[in-house]
């Protein structure tokens, strides 16, 4: 269900960043990229106790006490209640003030800019009381709901894309407005849903005191790695707007849109393994703990190199074929992107397995004053006059260095071998990935540009990446685990030609 939801996704995903960008223009789709950069920044105790909600709701369904999920789950509402209100004072007070001190907009498109700044943190409050209701339906693992939501989601957007096309008032607020309208409806059916089918997910408010300092220490602890996110995803946005203007946040985004919809083969995955971590940890069952980890952290990159394989070579036809006009520097943009891609999807199950253990303290200090360094570096970097595109170089170095010291860490707090890390996720990962871009080179650099090469470049590194992947990622349990799933699936066909018959 959720590849179907990945597919689907995908294709309109692709079709509604087109129009979007067409209809609204690069300096109005900047503009966008950087109101809601502001909203974003200013959201990241949301984040944090997002987090640490769906922990204890996945906790609590481990343990099976249903009592103690009620509780967690009356809790975690209150907390997102709580931060809505921080939120929309922060956004109100210091948001408004960056808005009008420091973005670059021009100045005739300033007071629609603020209106889409009020509708886009009404957006994000909604989104906040959203987050115990998708976290419980992810924790009891209902992926074909979450596919539905999903799914739901983007044709409500699509449905907005063509009714942009026939508006004749202002397209950027028309757009922010109609985005909003359709949370709104998602949000209904959500709590509808969850109010019929989880005991613990009702509309009520709960206070207890313990409880609130467990959550409530392992959100604070997450803030850091928060604040180490925004510095990259809202920090960066930021900052590319203050040293080079709105048309380069366009191209940023829509570098960024390209590679989070490619992303979504390996977070469907790595989303329904993600339960079953947290799961293990609250019954002490290490060992398949672990297991899952790693296969996480492998499949994951293995599915991802399908695509970024490909994409990295073509990146510019690509882009043609999508947008028609294509902002200046999203193609590099684009191809750097993949690798902190790709490199973030490895990083993801350790993360997982932190937020299991709950105790953040010392991770957080150690992984994510790694992660802070993003934001500094990339500023001093652009003041020695560095590339645009270097947010993207200075982000995958640094999270490079972060995951080294979190796989490290997480041998004391998950039993985790830091060497079985290495050799047995790591090493096979690298070897693979050498191999993956190397060999599709020779006829990318040997015909012209065009559909021809797409295909050409395309096939080979599917067929490359699938036979490196054999051969030198999966280890011999592994591979005997796909030939057995081969079989099933051909043992499957036959009955279901047989029936036909």
């Amino acid at each position: 269900m959720l590849y179907i939801r990945m597919f689907f996704t995908m294709l309109v995903g692709f079709y509604t960043s087109r129009v979007v960008l067409n209809e609204l223009g690069v300096v109005d789709y900047g503009i966008y990229n950087v109101v809601g950069g502001i909203v974003g920044a200013l959201a990241i105790l949301n984040g944090a106790m997002a987090g640490s909600t769906q922990r204890w709701i996945t906790f609590a369904l481990g343990k099976g006490d249903e009592e103690y999920l009620k509780k967690v789950f009356g809790v975690g509402l209150t907390a997102q209640a709580i931060i809505a209100v921080a939120v929309l004072l922060l956004v109100e007070t210091i948001g408004v003030w960056y808005l009008y001190t420091y973005a670059v907009i021009p100045a005739e498109r300033m007071d629609t800019a603020f209106w889409v700044f009020q509708i886009s943190m009404f957006t994000m409050l909604v989104n906040i009381l959203n987050i115990p209701f998708q976290g419980a339906i992810i924790a009891h693992e209902k992926m074909g709901m979450f596919a539905f939501f999903s799914i739901t989601d983007v044709v409500m957007k699509l449905v907005i894309c063509v009714a942009l096309h026939f508006t004749a008032a202002d397209k950027l607020l028309v757009y922010a407005l109609l985005l909003f309208v359709a949370l709104i409806i998602n949000f209904f059916w959500m709590q509808i849903y969850c109010h019929r089918n989880f005991v613990e997910a009702k509309l009520r408010f709960l206070w207890d005191g313990k409880l609130y300092r467990e959550m409530g220490s392992l959100a604070f602890w997450t803030i850091s790695g928060n604040l180490a996110y925004v510095g990259y995803s809202q920090g960066v946005t930021l900052l590319i707007n203050l040293f080079f203007g709105p048309a380069m946040n366009a191209a940023a985004g829509v570098a960024a849109q390209a590679n989070n919809i490619v992303t979504q083969f390996s977070q469907n995955f790595q989303m329904a393994l993600n339960p079953q971590i947290t799961k293990n940890y609250a019954q002490r069952n290490y060992a398949e703990m672990h297991k899952l980890m790693f296969r996480s952290a492998k499949f994951s990159f293995f599915l991802m190199l399908f695509f970024a394989v490909p994409m990295f070579y073509e990146a510019p036809f690509l882009l043609k074929l999508w947008l028609g006009d294509v902002p200046a520097h999203a193609s590099l943009f684009m191809r750097l992107g993949l690798f902190t891609v790709l490199l973030t999807v490895i990083r993801n199950p350790l993360i997982v397995a932190a937020m299991a253990n709950g105790k953040l303290k010392k991770y957080q200090f150690v992984v994510n004053g790694i992660m802070l360094l993003v934001c500094p570096v990339l500023y001093v970097v652009y003041k020695l006059g560095g590339i645009p595109e270097a947010s993207t170089i200075v982000f995958f170095f640094v999270l490079l260095v972060a995951m080294f010291a979190s796989a490290a860490l997480l041998d004391e707090m998950v039993k985790l071998n830091f060497r079985a890390f290495v050799y047995e996720v790591l090493w096979p990962i690298f070897r693979v990935g050498i191999v993956a871009f190397l060999i599709p080179s020779f006829i990318y650099f040997a015909m012209s540009e065009g559909w021809w090469r797409l295909i050409s470049v395309s096939f080979l590194s599917v067929l490359v990446v699938a036979t490196v992947i054999y051969y030198i990622g999966l280890a011999g349990t592994e591979r005997l685990l796909v030939r057995n799933s081969i079989k099933k699936i051909g043992e499957k066909n036959r009955i279901i030609r047989k029936m036909s018959l």
